[in-house]
């Protein structure tokens, strides 16, 4: 039950300390706003060290199992570039590097892929994305440095063993960092995510790969704005690859099917925060929101690395869901968390399920909270363990180092947290309305029955097998992978798969396991070491659907209808239409046009026709607009008439396949002007959209240079 009466001994300060289960305990830094650190000698620890409250520095965890951090705004309005070491054995900080200030150090790049002590980032704020790679070095990926810039495209490296930066990959300039996004899914040298700042949704896979979703900043076409790309760096190629996602930014996304897991799926546009890995090496991530909508979300998605596609599993697919709290330590898949952004505290802890603390929903960190969440990702469930659904609570700090059920941290949101060896969760500093600048370090012991996680917090026995799948859900003659997590270090493996092609297999980690005939099938995993055998096997553990039947075409006029389905993609020429996901679509031009549709179980099926092209209507006319020039090579003017006045009106335009290029929101005044510059867009057959609640036109536009 909540406050249970296991002690856990704390030895701190040299004196022992008790934890109870489901207490915050205050650690270290000030209790009220800190605009002041005490730097002490750099490389030597003391008591009396402490950083400076700041706002989304950027944080990592040493193989030592000591907390780092880097950067971040201070209550001056400046960055800082000072790197941070806290020891949880000793609770003292190291400054480790840095010049000692918080404002304006510029980036000192060297030598791409070449460390040296003279290397550094420089002022960095406003949510760098970080990482930890498996050989325990850190990593760090764009934010800003002035108030006024979009955000860098750098990627960075520190090496803990020799106290060096390493500047890995990216351009140096702070400003205007369009994203070179290359091709979907094939690594090329050149390729580099856009600027960005505000997103800490960043994953290290098996495969020590670096991944990194979203943020707020630029896209393609150099719009500054939040982006839902998702982009994988291979540390052994020193290239990225643009994986998933918009190239363009204020992306809708598409949520699909709840719990189904679907390449069409892709989360909205946002900034994130609150990130989780899976025991399976699944990545998660929870809410998040957009700057300039103040749209912010409750929703939980999952992506596999594997099959490199999204599920969206938990919350509303409506921003601002205000969520159901329940009682503390309630659970149930009823439960959900409230919409929320700045939520940067959050952990996975040992036994796979997660946690995340404050964070808020208004634009300037004005509305906060200090509620605490787990969300177990096996059953679905969210419980809230602490806080108040209350915003902006003042906390009750209690006696550093103490333990008590009456602590708990102020509201806030922006700051760092980790896990340490024990299981516990830290959190450390973060702001309330760009006002109070915390510098505060808390510790907080998890009490597993209020939690109601599905394992006790203690490591697993000895010789057990333990296995997951890269899917449990599949279409007939899909293959999938297996992937073992036994402990006891096992030496051998016998697998065996009942309806799977092949039916065994005495691989560690089988691969190209593939389901022919829908059911459901058992699994067996046989794990031998050094103190025996363990088996275990999973009961109608793969299921497998059959696939849908072949839909069918029909054509009318330019218009094309699929016969009825769960989903739709219309493709041309074997490629996606983005957006073309209605039952019927309207051609634009000549070529093979395929439906792919999709039932409820999130099988596909597809047809092809071909159309034949033999001219386009020019659109309707309205004689209180003008366009011109037509042809035109390298801008457009559009003018608002006499008679023409009123409220906004949209302009967009879009290619031969439907895509839009530009868009743009304009009052209608009378005699208004509005140039559109078509630099970087290719020659070519164009459409110019232009409606508002009572007035649209479409007209073709020629671009030749």
């Amino acid at each position: 039950m909540k406050n249970s009466l296991l002690l856990i001994t704390l030895f701190c300060l040299q004196q022992s300390v008790y934890a109870q289960q489901g207490e915050w305990t205050w650690m270290k830094g000030s209790s009220g706003n800190a605009p002041n650190a005490t730097y002490g000698t750099q490389g030597v620890p003391a008591a009396s060290n402490t950083p400076e409250g700041l706002y989304e520095p950027c944080e990592w965890k040493d193989k030592s199992g000591n907390f780092w951090l880097y950067g971040g705004l201070n209550n001056a309005g400046d960055y800082a570039s000072n790197l941070w070491k806290y020891d949880v054995a000793t609770n003292e900080w190291t400054w480790v590097k840095g010049p000692g200030l918080s404002s304006g150090e510029l980036p000192n790049y060297g030598t791409q892929g070449v460390a040296a002590p003279t290397n550094t980032p420089g002022s960095r704020g406003w949510g760098a994305a970080s990482w930890v790679d498996t050989a325990g070095n850190f990593w760090l990926f764009g934010s800003r440095s002035l108030s006024n810039d979009g955000g860098y495209a750098d990627l960075w490296k520190y090496d803990v063993s020799i106290n060096e930066w390493t500047w890995m990959k990216g351009g140096t300039t702070p400003y205007n960092n369009d994203g070179i996004y290359g091709t979907q899914g094939v690594s090329d040298a050149a390729n580099n995510p856009g600027g960005r700042s505000e997103t800490n949704a960043s994953w290290t896979d098996k495969d020590n790969n670096l991944w990194l979703f979203g943020g707020h900043g630029y896209d393609v076409y150099g719009d500054w704005d939040a982006l839902n790309d998702f982009w994988k760096y291979s540390i052994a190629a020193n290239e990225w690859t643009w994986m998933r996602g918009s190239k363009v930014a204020l992306h809708p996304g598409y949520y699909g099917i709840k719990g189904v897991e679907d390449t069409l799926n892709n989360p909205p546009s946002r900034m994130v925060f609150a990130k989780f890995t899976d025991a399976d090496g699944n990545f998660w991530f929870f809410g998040g929101g957009s700057w300039n909508s103040y749209d912010y979300y409750n929703d939980v998605w999952k992506y596999n690395p594997v099959a490199n596609k999204w599920t969206w599993v938990s919350g509303s697919n409506v921003a601002g869901d205000p969520g159901t709290a329940g009682n503390l330590c309630d659970s149930s898949t009823g439960i959900v968390g409230p919409s929320r952004f700045e939520n940067r505290f959050s952990w996975t802890d040992s036994c796979g399920t997660f946690w995340t603390f404050g964070g808020g929903t208004g634009g300037n960190v004005d509305i906060v909270y200090n509620d605490l969440w787990h969300f177990d990702p096996q059953n679905l469930e969210w419980t809230m363990t602490e806080g108040s659904v209350v915003a902006n609570q003042t906390g009750s700090y209690g006696t550093q180092s103490v333990s008590s059920p009456t602590n708990q941290p102020p509201s806030r949101g922006g700051g760092v947290s980790w896990i340490d060896n024990e299981g516990n969760l830290w959190m450390w500093g973060g702001i309330y309305n760009f006002v109070t600048y915390f510098n505060d370090l808390w510790r907080y012991v998890v009490d597993p029955s209020c939690s109601f996680s599905p394992c006790t917090y203690t490591q697993p026995p000895s010789s057990q097998a333990h296995f997951a799948a890269s899917d449990t859900l599949l279409c007939e003659k899909f293959c999938i992978s297996y992937f073992d997590s036994s402990s006891n270090n096992p030496t051998s493996w016998q697998w065996i798969f009942p309806g799977g092609n092949p039916s065994s297999s005495t691989d560690q980690n089988p691969t190209n396991i593939c389901y022919d005939v829908p059911g459901s099938y058992d699994v067996t995993l046989i794990a031998t070491g050094a103190n025996g055998n363990d088996t275990l096997t999973l009961t109608n553990y793969i299921v497998v659907y059959p696939t849908p039947p072949f839909p069918t075409i029909t054509q009318a006029g330019y218009t094309l209808t699929s016969s009825p389905a769960n989903s739709y993609q219309w493709q041309f020429n074997s490629g996606d239409i983005p957006g073309a996901t209605n039952q019927s679509y309207t051609v634009l031009q000549t070529g093979y046009y395929t439906v792919v549709v999709g039932d409820s179980n999130g099988c596909k099926n597809s047809t092809t026709t071909y159309v034949l092209i033999t001219g386009i209507d020019d659109g309707s006319g309205d004689g209180n607009i003008s366009i011109y020039p037509n042809p035109t090579a390298d801008g457009l003017m559009v003018e608002w008439l006499n008679g023409f006045a009123g409220d906004e009106i949209s302009i967009s335009i879009f290619n031969a396949l439907g895509q839009e290029i530009f868009s743009s929101q304009e009052s209608r005044s009378i005699g208004k002007k509005k140039e559109i510059d078509l630099h970087g867009i290719a020659s070519g057959v164009y459409f110019i959209q232009i409606k508002s609640h009572n007035t649209f036109l479409k007209k073709k536009i020629i671009i030749a240079r």
